[in-house]
C-alpha cells in the first residue's frame, strides 16, 4: 500500500484495544507507514487550559501499555519509533477526528469490545462516528481478532455491487493482498425474494435458486475483479446486512474491505445500513472506504436479480 504513509491507532488502554494496536503495528511494519498511537484524554471544558500538565505522566502509561501489548521492551519500543500522543478534549470523538486531520492520517484504526463490533465501542460511542466523519479510511478491529494482517489462510473479502462504489475498496484490497499474500474473494449479494426474509437462512447460494443466473453473476464478478485476480467469487442470496459478516466468519476471513456512503461532518444515519450492520456483526477487522468522492452509485442489475448492497 504505497499510499499508506501515516497510520493512526486510537487506544483506551484496555485489553480489548490490544488487537487493534497489534494490527496497526503490523500494517505499519509491512508498509513502512509512520505509526501514531493516540490516547484521548477527556476533560471538562473548564480544564482545557490546563490539559498539557498531566500529559507526560499519561504518555508514560500509554507507552508501557503499548510495549506490553506488542510484547516489546521499552527499549525495543523506542527503537521501533512510533509517535505516542496524548490529546485532550471534551469528547473522544472530537479528539480522534482532530488528530487524524492534523496528522494527515491515511488510515485510522480503532478497536471494538466483544464480538458485536461497533455496538460496544472501544472508545464509548465514537467508532461509528469515526467511520462516517474521519478524513480517511477507517479500520475497526474486534477485541477477539488476532491482531495480525490477513494472510494466505485468511482471505480478504470484498463485497461488490457492480458500481463505482466498489472500485476503490477493490483497489485497496488488491494492494493489501500484495503486501500480505492474502487471497481476495469477491461477494455479490442479492436480497432474498418473498414476504418473510427473516425466516430464511442467513444466506444461500444463487446457484440453489437459479444456476444460470449464478453463472452470469459469477462471470460479472470475475470481470469486475480484473487485475485483482480473485481466488474465488461468490453469488449469494439473503439480507446483505447478515450475509456479509456471516459469510466472512464462516470462511475465516482476515478482513472485510468495503465501501460506505458516509459523508464527513454528518450524523450516523448516513452510514449505509449494510456497512453499519457489518461493522457491528463482523468478528474480523473491517476496513471501510468512503464513497463520498465518487460519483453517485448506479446499480447495475445482473439479469433479473437486483443488487441491494448499500
Amino acid at each position: 500500500m504505497r499510499d499508506l504513509q501515516t497510520l493512526v491507532v486510537a487506544t483506551d488502554l484496555s485489553p480489548a484495544s490490544a488487537p487493534a494496536l497489534r494490527l496497526a503495528a503490523d500494517l505499519a511494519r509491512r508498509t513502512g507507514a509512520d505509526l501514531h498511537i493516540l490516547y484521548a484524554q477527556i476533560v471538562f471544558r473548564m480544564d482545557l487550559g490546563l490539559k498539557d500538565g498531566p500529559h507526560t505522566l499519561q504518555r508514560v502509561r500509554v507507552e508501557t501499555f503499548v510495549a506490553q501489548s506488542l510484547g516489546l521492551s521499552r527499549d525495543a519500543l523506542d527503537a521501533m519509533g512510533p509517535t505516542v500522543a496524548v490529546a485532550s478534549g471534551t469528547s473522544a470523538q472530537s479528539v480522534i477526528l482532530d488528530y487524524a486531520e492534523a496528522s494527515g492520517a491515511d488510515l485510522l484504526v480503532v478497536g471494538t469490545h466483544g464480538r458485536t463490533g461497533v455496538g460496544r465501542l472501544l472508545l464509548g460511542s465514537v467508532a461509528e462516528a469515526c467511520v462516517v466523519r474521519a478524513p480517511c479510511a477507517v479500520l475497526t478491529v474486534p477485541s477477539g481478532a488476532m491482531g495480525v494482517a490477513p494472510g494466505p489462510e485468511a482471505p480478504i473479502i470484498v463485497p461488490i455491487e457492480f458500481s463505482s462504489t466498489s472500485e476503490r475498496p477493490l483497489a485497496v484490497a488488491r494492494a493489501l493482498s500484495a503486501e500480505t499474500g492474502a487471497p481476495i474473494e469477491l461477494v455479490h449479494v442479492v436480497r432474498t425474494a418473498g414476504p418473510y426474509p427473516d425466516l430464511v437462512p442467513d444466506y444461500f447460494s444463487v446457484v440453489d435458486y437459479d444456476p444460470e443466473e449464478d453463472a452470469r453473476v459469477r462471470q460479472r464478478l470475475e470481470q469486475f475483479g480484473g487485475e485483482a485476480h480473485p481466488r474465488a467469487v461468490h453469488a449469494l442470496m439473503g439480507d446483505p446486512s447478515r450475509v456479509i459478516p456471516h459469510f466472512a466468519d464462516s470462511i475465516g476471513a482476515g478482513m472485510v474491505v468495503m465501501g460506505t456512503h458516509g459523508r464527513r461532518g454528518l450524523g450516523r444515519a448516513v452510514l449505509g445500513s449494510v456497512a453499519q450492520a457489518t461493522l457491528r456483526r463482523a468478528t474480523c477487522p473491517v476496513l471501510t472506504i468512503k464513497a463520498a468522492d465518487l460519483a453517485p452509485t448506479t446499480i447495475c442489475p445482473v439479469g433479473t436479480l437486483p443488487s441491494l448492497l448499500s
